[in-house]
């Protein structure tokens, strides 16, 4: 009966550490995801100032 219990302790232990590496891939993958945006806004408001300096 303790074996049981044992096996069904590291299934379940088994299960939360694959779902806390799958939350923290995808939590990862959205502050990626909001750098790569913050690069591209700041180089296309480079680019609106040079062109406004231009004019």
């Amino acid at each position: 009966m303790e074996e049981a219990m044992d096996a069904y302790v590291i299934l379940l232990l088994a299960c939360v550490a694959v779902f806390l590496v799958f939350r923290l891939r995808q939590s990862f993958r959205k502050t990626r995801g909001r750098v790569d945006q913050t690069d591209e806004i700041q180089r296309k408001l480079a680019q609106l100032k040079k062109k406004r300096d231009e004019d």
